[in-house]
């Protein structure tokens, strides 16, 4: 009997957290997209480059559709057998709520686990990947741009031009550059080869120069350089305004970000974001198991009167969850209380919270407080006054 009830309510929870998981991982890829499109429009970027960059996006995305849709899910799942009368009959059948626990663990520790490895490898390895992505695509951007025996001024205040240019090697020959960035002193160069790279670890795009002269003016003067080799940044779009080249904490690893905290003193404000984004890694699976067990008893909560009320329940509670998270945040970057604890509280209280809700379910007593909630809320919606005008 025990494994084909936790056989069968799995099977009822599984459906809507899938459901739910595409859903959501949709809807929150398209939010990521349209801060980007300007940039994807003008980098151009190809099918293979677009699927690239989805799947660099998707562990972040999952990081948050995850303990969403497996609450969700267990809500959906839970409710539908309540409304179908089918947990009633198990309760009449001596089938307890805490026996019907082990499956909704089950899927909460899967879905918990999956989130965890998804928070601490996955999403710095992709968002890594993404700044990568990001320099790569502007350093295409920038050979496109240049034609061969043709002056380029797509790089704004540099103008680039070539004689030849290798389009399997990429490099350049015959190379003319003239840098009016600080117009009190033009700089002009001349060399004889050259090919440009991206180093998305400093952030620059830069042309590796080799045998050329450099001409720098001045109001009376004009300095003139031979080099066999010299390298030159390119100037590329700040983080503000391309979102795929930010680096930061989001692209470290649990070990670098509590280096990077021990180096600048773990009690001090710059080292609390590390910190923060450390422990919040750790936290966010522990959170997903949380809400998995407290969307089983608010599966519960429907009935004739509210069918569905766990579910818009289910959503206030996890809005409020990432509200005390962010609060947690702000007061540990405030130096109030260590980010090792407060990171954990929004944790500490929902786990409370579940138990309480478990407990509740488990002795019926909830169903009173629903009632008179229900009855509060219609008594308020009856005297609105927009109702009585659209009754007339």
């Amino acid at each position: 009997m025990p494994r084909l009830l936790y056989t069968y309510l799995i099977n009822q929870v599984l459906a809507p957290v899938y459901a739910s998981l595409i859903i959501l991982t949709s809807i929150l890829f398209l939010s990521k997209l349209i801060p980007i499109l300007d940039i994807i429009l003008g980098y151009n970027i190809g099918l293979s480059d677009f699927f690239r960059l989805y799947a660099y996006f998707t562990p972040q995305l999952l990081l948050f559709a995850l303990p969403m849709s497996s609450m969700m899910g267990v809500i959906l799942g839970t409710t539908h057998l309540n409304n179908e009368n089918e947990l009633m009959v198990l309760k009449a059948s001596g089938v307890s709520l805490y026996r019907m626990l082990p499956p909704v663990i089950l899927v909460g520790l899967s879905v918990a686990l999956l989130t965890g490895f998804f928070s601490i490898y996955l999403m710095p390895a992709g968002n890594r990947a993404k700044v990568e992505l990001a320099f790569q695509l502007a350093k295409e951007k920038v050979e496109s741009s240049i034609p061969e025996k043709r002056f380029s001024e797509s790089l704004g205040d540099i103008v680039l031009y070539a004689d030849s240019i290798d389009r399997n090697t990429q490099i350049w020959k015959g190379v003319y550059i003239s840098d009016m960035r600080d117009s009190r002193h033009p700089v002009t160069i001349i060399s004889e080869s050259g090919i440009i790279s991206a180093d998305s670890s400093r952030g620059t795009l830069s042309i590796s120069l080799h045998n050329g002269v450099l001409n720098r003016t001045s109001s009376d003067a004009v300095q003139t350089i031979d080099f066999k080799g010299y390298e030159m940044n390119l100037p590329l779009e700040p983080p503000a305004t391309n979102p795929l080249a930010k680096a930061g904490s989001s692209t470290m690893l649990q070990r670098e970000l509590l280096a990077e905290a021990d180096r600048l003193g773990k009690n001090t404000r710059e080292a609390v974001s590390y910190l923060n984004e450390y422990h919040k890694r750790l936290a966010l699976p522990v959170s997903c198991f949380i809400l998995t067990l407290l969307g089983f008893p608010l599966g519960f909560l429907s009935g004739p009167r509210h069918k569905t009320i766990g579910i818009p329940l289910g959503l206030a509670i996890f809005i409020l969850y990432y509200v005390l998270l962010t609060g947690s945040k702000i007061i540990s970057e405030s130096l109030i209380l260590p980010a090792g604890i407060v990171m954990w509280l929004p944790n500490l209280i929902f786990l409370i919270l579940t138990t309480l809700f478990i407990k509740s379910v488990a002795r019926e007593a909830h169903t009173v407080y629903l009632e008179k909630f229900y009855d509060f809320t219609y008594a308020i919606y009856r005297r609105v006054p927009w109702r009585k005008r659209g009754m007339q």
